[in-house]
C-alpha cells in the first residue's frame, strides 16, 4: 500500500484527471505489476509468480487507498508464459462496461479495457499526442496502426480537417467510430481495415496525400534477435508514410520497441529522407509520459520513443 501510495503522489502531482498509468513495475518499485486507471476503475496486469502470489494483498491495498467501482485482472500477458503462469481475464470486483471512459489532452475517450489490448489504452503516448496540437488544425491526418484512436481521434478533436485511420483490426476501428462520435468529429473521422503496408501502398497508388502522418506501430523488434528484421519494417513503414506526406508536411514517427534505440530511429527518418529525395528536419522528440517513469539503472524501464520531422521537397 506504501508504494502504491507513492506511486499515486506523482500522477496526481502531473495530470489533472484520474486517468494514467497508476504502477509501472520496476519503475515503482513493484516488479511483475502494473495498474491503469481509468477513474475510479483499476485494471491489474500481473506478469511474474511472486506478485501473482500477492494477488489479493494488491487487491486489498487498492482497496484502502481508493475506492474502486471495480477492479479487473487482465493476466493475459506474453510474460506470463515465460513464468508458466495461466492467462485469465476476470472482474474481481463490481461492474465493468464494454467501454470505459477515460480523459487524454482534454479529450474524452473511451477504451475496451476487458477485450482491448494490453489494458485497452496505451497511456505512454500521452505526452507524444499532446504535442499534435499545434501540427494538426485545418490538416489533412493519416493515422497508420490507429488502433481505437488514441492519435486519430485526437488529432480531430484538435482541428484536424479530417482524419483517417489504418489499422488491422476491424474491431479495433469500431472504437475509432465510438470515440469519434463522443467528441462530435465523426464527420473528419474515417477507416481503412487492412494490412498497414497494403493500405498505405493503395493510397499512394490513389495519389492521396495528407499534411500529417502519423506512425506509430506495434513493437516490431520484441527481441534482441528480431533487430534486423524489424529495422527493415521500421524503415519500409516509415518510408511509405513519407512519400503520402504533401509538401512540407509533418511525419510523427513513433517506436514501442526497447530494442530500437532512438538513435536508430533518427537515422531510419535521415536515411529515408534520403532515399525519397526529401529534406528532413527533426523538430520535436517525445518519450513516455510522467506515469512511465524510468530508472537509470534499468535498461528495460525505457522504451518510448517519438520523432517530430518536417519533410520538405529537396533542396
Amino acid at each position: 500500500m506504501h508504494r502504491i501510495n507513492i506511486a499515486l503522489s506523482l500522477r496526481e502531482a502531473c495530470f489533472d484527471s484520474p486517468c494514467y498509468r497508476l504502477v509501472y513495475g520496476d519503475s515503482d518499485g513493484l516488479s511483475g505489476l502494473v495498474i491503469d486507471r481509468f477513474y475510479d476503475v483499476f485494471v491489474v496486469q500481473i506478469s511474474t509468480a511472486g506478485m501473482e502470489a500477492v494477488v489479493e494483498d494488491i487487491i486489498s491495498a487498492l482497496n484502502k487507498v481508493f475506492t474502486p467501482s471495480a477492479i479487473v485482472l487482465r493476466c493475459d500477458g506474453k510474460m506470463r508464459t515465460t513464468e508458466g503462469l495461466p492467462s485469465y481475464v476476470e472482474v474481481v470486483q463490481g461492474e465493468v462496461p464494454e467501454l470505459c471512459p477515460l480523459e487524454e489532452n482534454g479529450v474524452s475517450l473511451l477504451a475496451p479495457v476487458l477485450t482491448g489490448q494490453k489494458t485497452g489504452w496505451f497511456y505512454d503516448h500521452r505526452m507524444n499526442r499532446a504535442r499534435l496540437a499545434p501540427y494538426v488544425k485545418g490538416k489533412r491526418v493519416l493515422d497508420i496502426f490507429s488502433y481505437i484512436g488514441g492519435w486519430g481521434v485526437q488529432a480531430a478533436a484538435f482541428g484536424a480537417e479530417s482524419v483517417t485511420c489504418i489499422d488491422a483490426s476491424e474491431y479495433a476501428l469500431s472504437f475509432v467510430a465510438e470515440n469519434a462520435k463522443l467528441n462530435g468529429v465523426e464527420d473528419k473521422v474515417k477507416c481503412i481495415q487492412g494490412d498497414a503496408f497494403a493500405a498505405c501502398k493503395e493510397l499512394r497508388e490513389l495519389r492521396e496525400k495528407f499534411d500529417v502522418v502519423i506512425v506509430d506501430p506495434p513493437a516490431f523488434i520484441p527481441r534482441r534477435r528480431d533487430i534486423k528484421a524489424g529495422e527493415q519494417a521500421y524503415h519500409r513503414i516509415n518510408q511509405l508514410a513519407m512519400r503520402l506526406l504533401d509538401k512540407d508536411g509533418i511525419l510523427v514517427s513513433a517506436s514501442c520497441s526497447m530494442h530500437l534505440q532512438r538513435d536508430r530511429l533518427t537515422e531510419i527518418i535521415r536515411a529515408t529522407g534520403r532515399q525519397t529525395d526529401r529534406f528532413v528536419q527533426i523538430i520535436e522528440q517525445g518519450h513516455q509520459g510522467a506515469d512511465h517513469p524510468i530508472v537509470p539503472a534499468i535498461a528495460e524501464t525505457e522504451y518510448l520513443k517519438s520523432c517530430f520531422a518536417r519533410v520538405l521537397p529537396s533542396f
